[in-house]
């Protein structure tokens, strides 16, 4: 009978170990599951994603320089627009004065009633 009880002892520690494994299993769960843990993880996540499209785009722009530059001008003169409309309408939308030979010349008044 000691096969049997050899027998027994082996499964009861592998019985032991066994629990042993999913309890730590478990505790594992539990704190990848908590609330925190998960923002946390979100959070790194995004800021990855985030380095990767700014790794990318500044690639991008790098081969394509012009467009840079072109989509910088624009961008400064949409943020620009204000100031420019006001320099435009302040010195570039003036009426010029006429002429001095199509101004109105001062005439000496004449006496009624004379027809010289």
């Amino acid at each position: 009978m000691t096969g049997d009880d050899d027998d027994l002892a082996v499964a009861k520690r592998r019985a032991g170990a066994a629990r042993a494994r999913l309890a730590g299993t478990l505790v594992d769960i539990q704190a990848r599951l908590n609330p925190k843990a998960l923002a946390r993880e979100a959070a790194q996540e995004l800021k990855e994603a985030a380095q990767e499209i700014a790794r990318d785009g500044l690639e991008s722009l790098k081969r394509h320089p012009i467009t840079l530059a072109g989509a910088t001008a624009a961008l400064g003169l949409f943020f620009a627009r204000g100031p420019l409309r006001h320099v435009i309408d302040t010195y570039l939308d003036e009426t010029p004065e006429a002429p001095a030979s199509l101004k109105a010349r001062r005439t000496r008044a004449r006496p009624k009633g004379s027809s010289e």
